[in-house]
């Protein structure tokens, strides 16, 4: 019988974060690699987003004098934050693996300066680590040492089947172009801009389907995980997206709401720090029914410069504030009062809130939620404004196929391994938990558990060979 080599022995399909560390890992290995992108370019939603990467006891932290952190400090604050509800397995390969992570991007052209470690939110010390030139940047020098690796790189390529030989994954299906591998590793990233695949796998977000936007590529359509569940992949992650609250009236991403407003639920009553991290205030908006209305006045339009965030200006402009109050988009009132009754609040309890605050910040000091009072202005200039921001930017699906520490895709009727199938990044939905407690998150499972899946992959083959 003649044995008919694979065309390559690990086939790498997606070319976010996630991909590209898989490629690079499992080509450092010896393997013969291509790589499988939908879209024009790699970068996925790495490319757009602030490339941070979470990690703890690294060598950029002790660069920067940060001597007191370790990778089992993070484990346990980990697994504390999500009250458990991850699996510790996977979380230690989270916690140990992010500083070697970080010490091989670099070896791959990424750059973290010691200065842009900060602290995302909750966490003791600083270990948000900023990629030079953000997630573009981190996307690009992996690329280009996919490269220079001598990884081949299919553009424009969207797989639509895994191929099965003897029960072993052996290869993928891009429309009559068939790629035989010895392992595949499906790093496509989510599935936010498949609107069936939301409504089905995140109840929260029916409700706002129709204004659901991401930021995430038009390519990401939930391909891999559908692949996938063809062949009885588990999955894990049901209901636990990442939401950012959206106006709808601009399209950008703002994670970070001004200061200066002033947040009320549908009682009329503050119910958070205006300048609360977006992990804490999107999920305090769902839990506070779902709509946050920021209401300010025309001194606080006019002084207007944006959120400050590291993501544009967006809609916190006066040049786009005043647009949106003219087109009807953004409601107004002479009085506090009317803009209550015609925002469909209690007219009173509104009154009473903007009242307080008010008083507060003569006072120099937020006596309920105790914000920074440098960012309190008083709103007491007619006219009055209001704008309705709910949770309908999705940057995280969260649901996802669930692996084990290896990156390996489990089936679900019985646990195993589905041989020669591997998965990372947001495909897989047992890495983060319930509680995305802070930016960097994401980059960091999808750069830690492609460059473990494709190097677990590329040395399974070594042992069959």
């Amino acid at each position: 019988m003649t044995v008919v080599s694979p065309d390559y022995d690990v086939v790498v399909v997606g070319g976010g974060a996630a991909g590209l560390s898989a490629a690079l890992s499992a080509r450092e290995q010896g393997a013969r690699v291509l790589l499988v992108e939908a879209g024009a370019k790699t970068g996925g939603s790495t490319a757009l987003s602030g490339g941070a990467f979470l990690a703890a006891g690294t060598s950029v932290q002790r660069a920067a004098g940060i001597e007191d952190d370790s990778a089992q400090e993070f484990y346990e604050f980990f697994m504390a934050v999500n009250r458990w509800d991850v699996e510790p397995s996977i979380v230690r390969r989270y916690a140990t693996e992010g500083g070697p992570a970080i010490d091989w991007l670099m070896e791959h052209g990424v750059t973290f300066a010691p200065e842009e470690v900060v602290r995302g939110e909750i966490e003791r010390v600083p270990r948000l680590h900023r990629a030079g030139g953000l997630g573009a940047g981190l996307a690009a020098a992996l690329t280009r040492s996919c490269v220079q690796h001598d990884i081949d790189i299919a553009y424009g390529t969207r797989v639509e089947e895994l191929l099965v030989s003897d029960g072993l994954v052996s290869g993928v299906r891009a429309g009559d172009q068939v790629v035989t591998a010895g392992a595949v590793v499906l790093a496509s990233g989510g599935f936010a801009n498949n609107h069936e695949l939301v409504a089905k796998h995140i109840p929260f977000a029916r409700t706002v389907l129709e204004q659901l936007r991401s930021p995430a590529p038009l390519t990401n359509q939930g391909d891999g995980l559908v692949m996938a569940q063809r062949l009885g992949a588990a999955t894990a992650g049901e209901n636990r997206a990442q939401v950012l609250l959206s106006s709808g009236i601009t399209h950008d991403l703002e994670p970070v709401l001004p200061g200066w407003l002033i947040c009320v639920d549908h009682t009329g009553r503050r119910f958070v720090d205006e300048t609360a991290h977006y992990q804490v205030m999107n999920p305090l908006t769902l839990r506070h029914g779902g709509v946050c209305w920021a209401i300010f006045d025309d001194a606080a339009l006019h002084a207007a410069r944006g959120s400050g965030s590291r993501y544009g200006s967006g809609l916190w402009t006066k040049d786009t504030l005043s647009a949106a109050v003219a087109a009807g988009k953004i409601a107004s009132a002479d009085d506090v009062g009317s803009l209550a009754q015609t925002l469909g609040l209690p007219a009173a309890v509104l009154e009473t809130t903007v009242e307080r605050y008010n008083d507060d910040a003569d006072q120099g000091i937020d006596s309920l939620f105790f914000k920074n009072p440098e960012a309190m202005t008083p709103c007491r200039t007619a006219s009055f404004y209001g704008v309705p921001m709910r949770p309908a930017m999705m940057p995280v699906t969260g649901f996802g196929l669930r692996i084990d520490a290896d990156g390996r895709v489990l089936r679900a009727s019985d646990d195993r391994p589905i041989l020669g199938l591997y998965a990372a990044g947001e495909i897989a939905g047992n890495v983060i938990g319930p509680s995305v407690f802070s930016g960097g998150a994401m980059v960091a499972g999808a750069v830690i558990f492609g460059r473990r899946a494709g190097r677990v992959a590329a040395e399974s083959l070594a042992l069959t060979r």
